[in-house]
């Protein structure tokens, strides 16, 4: 005897679940079972959603000068991690060097060091994604959210560092260097409270290594990169108050620090020159501060190092730009040429191969949309065996409906199923 089908059908919504932050925009979630009623007899399970999330408690955290991922990192301090000699590691988040589609996991790295775990799969719902970006992290994928905290929001910050606002609280500061001594010269001291930092040093004629370098210090005079004529060849983070200062390394023909977020504090950018008469500088930088904050450019003031052994140019990797990500979605490579060149900028083979730079490196973070399937059409008969059919429809990240073209094609073939409503 054929039982009749019984298709599933959703239970209602939880009540919504704690919020995972106190503050700055955290995610709360509701569940729902497919037991309103239970799929009987060969019958379809529910389509749709089982669980939704929304946005919480988005006021702005108090200015501690810490961001979440910084407190995530911060909590495996106690767990008293040391390095051969018995120094006790301090943790902070690691962004340089992390794939694109690992951005919600928790990379840390031992303060002022290289060595760096990965302390938890998933970061804490609402953690940011990146520094540079406003999109956060839920159940480890990285969703789009605005700079109020509301997932799926489409408010910016302006180029002030004000959320949704049209530009009009800031000015725009901009200067150059072309010139230097040897040792250590002044190029700006940037305020707090700029947003939008970019300071850029070209090398001369592509040819890395040139004997010019960006560097940063403090107001007290503490140095937050490349002091005491230590360079540091690879790209890193440099964390300031709970903002991260992205420098590009040294490798670079363009080397580069950028910020976006406000400044909490002021820091001078200097060039350290090591062979002046022999490559110029070319440094330009730009950065925005609040109209009401006074600022003047300072004369440059070259710091002298005496008895400092000059290091000789020798042949070096110069790096070509990365291509355009191979896939719109999903996970791609951006490829790139590194070739040895000497201080002419021709080619050489005189370069450490084991600190050759990688050429290809993993990128994208958009999931692809997918075909969903979508839910069965009334059965063709109203009594005996009857037929019923469903179409596919392509869905974004999001769960929107898109294009078809943006999925995979040809989406699935039309799905049918034979159906008995009831006996003739």
């Amino acid at each position: 005897l054929l039982q009749p089908v019984v298709d599933g059908g959703w239970g209602p919504w939880s009540a919504w679940g704690s919020c995972s932050r106190s503050c700055g925009g955290g995610i709360q979630f509701s569940h729902r079972h497919c037991d309103s009623p239970r799929p009987r007899h060969g019958g379809s399970y529910c389509e749709g959603q089982r669980t939704k999330y929304q946005s919480c408690h988005t006021q702005e955290c108090p200015p501690d000068g810490k961001s979440f991922r910084e407190q995530q990192c911060e909590k495996y301090n106690s767990y008293n991690f040391t390095d051969l000699e018995g120094n006790r590691l301090e943790w902070v988040p690691k962004y340089a060097g992390v794939s694109p589609r690992d951005r919600c996991k928790l990379f840390c790295r031992a303060r002022g060091r290289s060595e760096f775990k990965v302390f938890e799969a998933k970061v804490i719902d609402g953690t940011l994604c990146g520094p540079e970006t406003l999109s956060i992290c839920v159940h480890g994928q990285c969703i789009k959210a605005g700079c109020d905290h509301i997932i799926g929001s489409s408010k910016k910050l302006d180029k002030c560092g004000v959320c949704g606002g049209n530009g009009s609280t800031c000015r725009k500061i901009s200067g150059s260097l072309n010139r230097s001594k040897y040792g250590y010269n002044d190029i700006v001291t940037i305020p707090a409270g700029a947003t939008n930092i970019d300071i850029k040093q070209r090398s001369h004629r592509g040819v890395r290594h040139d004997g010019n370098y960006l560097a940063l210090k403090t107001l007290e005079g503490r140095y937050l990169l490349n002091g005491d004529f230590a360079i540091s060849a690879m790209e890193q983070d440099i964390l300031i108050k709970g903002t991260i200062l992205k420098y590009s390394g040294s490798m670079t023909t363009l080397e580069r620090l950028q910020s976006f977020r406000q400044l909490p504090e002021p820091v001078t950018v200097q060039l350290l020159t090591i062979a002046s008469e022999v490559f110029p500088p070319k440094v330009k930088y730009t950065f925005f501060i609040p109209k009401d904050v006074p600022f003047s450019k300072q004369k440059g003031k070259e710091k002298k190092s005496e008895n400092v052994i000059r290091p000789m140019l020798t042949s070096q990797w110069v790096l070509g730009d990365w291509s355009e990500c191979s896939k719109t979605c999903g996970s791609g490579w951006q490829r790139r040429t590194v070739d040895c060149r000497d201080v002419e900028g021709q080619a050489s083979s005189a370069c450490n191969r084991s600190l050759k730079p990688e050429d290809i490196k993993p990128c994208g973070d958009v999931p692809c949309p997918l075909w969903r399937l979508g839910p069965w059409s009334p059965c063709s008969q109203t009594c005996g065996e009857g037929v019923r059919t469903r179409n596919a429809s392509c869905i974004d990240y999001a769960g929107q409906v898109t294009a078809p073209e943006k999925c995979s094609s040809p989406g699935p073939a039309l799905a049918t199923a034979a159906c008995v409503l009831r006996q003739c």
